[in-house]
């Protein structure tokens, strides 16, 4: 992804952005993410991140324990495109790989979304989703 160019602090996790264009969204251990959690990271890709242009995005769920279903709705909305040209969800333990399948199974997402395990794999993906 090479270097950070940008990085924020979101109300659980970090948001850094690379030079090569991909944004990568963390979280911090045991996170249950709301829908005001939610609301707050798009005010934050939005203004911060997105505001000139698309971007793909990597979501890191390792350390995510619950998403609410409100939370999903925002993700899975029609306004992500216009932040994002594609999002790849980082799953590693049981727990993240539920909430990833279960969100592609039932959130239609207004983009391209895949699930990954590697995330070597994920941003070879999303490279194909950069815009100029």
């Amino acid at each position: 992804m090479n270097e950070i160019i940008k990085s924020t602090i979101t109300g659980k996790g970090q948001v850094h952005l690379y030079s090569s264009g991909i944004m990568h969204q963390t979280y911090e251990k045991g996170v249950n993410l709301n829908y005001q959690d939610s609301l707050d990271e798009f005010e934050i890709y939005k203004d911060g991140y997105c505001d000139e242009k698309r971007r793909p995005i990597l979501v890191d769920l390792e350390n995510v324990k619950t998403v609410s279903k409100e939370s999903r709705g925002i993700y899975s909305s029609k306004e992500t495109v216009k932040f994002f040209t594609a999002a790849a969800l980082l799953v590693g333990n049981p727990v993240s790989r539920i909430m990833g399948n279960f969100y592609l199974g039932i959130n239609k997402a207004a983009m391209p979304v895949r699930m990954f395990t590697n995330k070597d794999e994920a941003i070879s993906w999303l490279k194909g989703f950069i815009k100029d």
